[in-house]
C-alpha cells in the first residue's frame, strides 16, 4: 500500500514538472499590453455609455442641446491615441465615429447621438386644458396649473382619449395628478383603449411618468406595478386638523433615501422640521386622500425594517418615503419605480394624502413649498434619464 502511494506521488510529480517546463501556447508576445478602449466619454458635460464589446457609444444629451457643436471630453488608457481627440467640437446631427489607437491596433466606435425631447405633458380626461382648468377637481387643477406655470415653454396638455404613443414620443415626462371625492378608481378613459395602450408602450419604450395622488394606481394599470399591494386608499371628504403633518423620506428606515433626487436634484427646494420629517401640510381642512402600499406581506406576519428592501428586491420599486413618524416600513407613500424587463422607463408615483394641492377652506398651505420642491426635483431628475 505505501509503495503504491510512493509511486502515485512520483507520477504526479513528473507530470507536474513536465508540464510547468512546458512552454504555454497560449501565450502571444505579439499582443499589444494595453487595451485599446475607449474608458468614458462625455458631450457637453453629459456622460454617454460606452460598450466596448460593441464598440458602441451611445449619447443621450438634455432637451435644446446644439447637436451641431457639441465637446468631446474622451478618456482612455495611457498610451492609447484617441481620433479625434479630447476636447474636439463636433457636429453629432450625424452617427460619427471614434478611434483608439495602440500601436498598429486600431478600434472603431459608432458614436451614436440623441437629444431627449423638451416636452413636458400634463395628462387630463378633458378634451382641452382650458376644458380642465374650467371643469376638474380643485387639486387637479392646481396641479395642472403649477406645472403649465414652472415649465411655460415646454407644457403641453394631453388629452387621455386621443392620445397615441406617436404623439408620446415628443415627450419628455409627462405628469399624471387625479383626485375626486367618492371614489379612488380611474375613470376609464385612463385605463381602458387608446391611453392605457399608449402609455403601455411609452414607458416600455424608456417614456418617464411622474404619478400624483390617485393616478399613482395607473402604473398598475400599465403593468409597471405588479406587486398588487397598493391597498389603502382613501377618498372622503375631508376634515378639519390642529397638526401639521410630514413625511419621512429615510430617518426612519433601514436605509435613508434623503440623498434621493426627489430630495435633493434642485439643492435648496426641501425644508425639514427638528426630527429630520418634511412638513406637507398645515393645521386646518385637509382631504387625506391616501393611496398608499401596504407592505406587510413581504415578510413575516406583522411589519418590520427590511420590507422596503424587499419590494425593491421583488418589483424594483425604491420606496423613498412614508407618514412622518412611522417607525416600522410599514406603508409606502412614494415609490421610484424604476426599469424593468418589459419596461425601460421609470415611473416616479406619490401617493400620500398630506401631498395635496388645493387647500378646500381657501388658506395658503404653510408647506406647499415642499410640495413643489418634490414635484420639481422629480420632474428635472426624470427629465435626465
Amino acid at each position: 500500500m505505501i509503495k503504491k502511494f510512493k509511486y502515485y506521488i512520483l507520477c504526479f510529480l513528473s507530470i507536474t514538472m513536465f508540464v510547468s517546463c512546458d512552454e504555454r501556447e497560449n501565450f502571444d508576445e505579439d499582443l499589444d499590453p494595453v487595451l485599446n478602449i475607449v474608458t468614458e466619454l462625455s458631450g457637453n458635460g453629459t456622460k454617454a455609455t460606452v460598450n466596448n464589446l460593441q464598440s458602441t457609444i451611445n449619447l443621450v444629451l438634455p432637451p435644446r442641446t446644439d447637436v451641431t457643436n457639441v465637446e468631446l471630453e474622451i478618456e482612455a488608457p495611457d498610451g492609447v491615441q484617441i481620433d479625434p481627440p479630447s476636447g474636439t467640437v463636433l457636429d453629432l446631427s450625424q452617427r460619427q465615429e471614434i478611434s483608439a489607437i495602440y500601436g498598429n491596433s486600431t478600434r472603431n466606435y459608432q458614436l451614436i447621438t440623441r437629444v431627449l425631447p423638451s416636452k413636458i405633458g400634463f395628462l387630463g380626461a378633458a378634451e382641452s386644458y382650458d376644458e380642465l382648468i374650467a371643469n376638474a377637481d380643485d387639486d387637479i387643477v392646481a396641479a395642472a396649473q403649477w406645472v403649465n406655470e414652472t415649465y411655460p415653454e415646454d407644457f403641453e396638455y394631453i388629452n387621455a382619449s386621443e392620445v397615441t404613443y406617436d404623439e408620446l414620443e415628443e415627450f419628455n415626462v409627462v405628469v399624471f395628478y387625479y383626485d375626486q371625492v367618492g371614489s379612488s378608481e380611474l375613470p376609464t378613459v385612463f385605463t381602458e383603449g387608446n391611453s392605457k395602450s399608449a402609455f403601455i408602450q411609452y414607458v416600455v419604450e424608456g417614456g418617464k411618468m411622474l404619478l400624483g395622488g390617485m393616478a399613482t394606481s395607473f402604473a398598475e394599470t400599465i403593468g409597471r406595478d405588479k406587486s398588487g399591494l397598493q391597498t389603502i386608499q382613501g377618498n372622503g371628504e375631508g376634515f378639519d386638523s390642529p397638526d401639521t403633518w410630514t413625511i419621512d423620506g429615510g430617518v426612519n428606515f433601514a436605509n435613508s433615501k434623503l440623498n434621493h433626487p426627489i430630495y435633493s436634484f434642485n439643492p435648496g427646494l426641501i425644508e425639514f422640521d427638528e426630527n429630520g420629517f418634511i412638513p406637507v401640510i398645515d393645521a386646518g381642512y385637509r382631504e387625506d386622500h391616501n393611496n398608499l402600499w401596504d407592505a406587510s406581506p413581504l415578510l413575516a406576519a406583522g411589519h418590520q425594517l427590511g420590507q422596503f428592501g424587499e419590494f425593491e428586491r421583488l418589483y424594483n420599486g425604491v420606496v423613498l418615503a412614508v407618514w412622518g413618524g412611522v417607525a416600522d416600513e410599514c406603508c409606502p407613500g412614494i415609490i421610484e419605480f424604476r426599469p424593468k424587463s418589459p419596461y425601460s422607463g421609470t415611473i416616479i408615483a406619490i401617493g400620500i394624502g398630506g401631498i395635496e394641492w388645493n387647500m378646500n377652506d381657501g388658506r395658503t398651505n404653510e408647506y406647499r413649498d415642499n410640495i413643489e420642491g418634490m414635484y420639481k426635483n422629480s420632474i428635472d431628475y426624470l427629465s435626465t434619464l
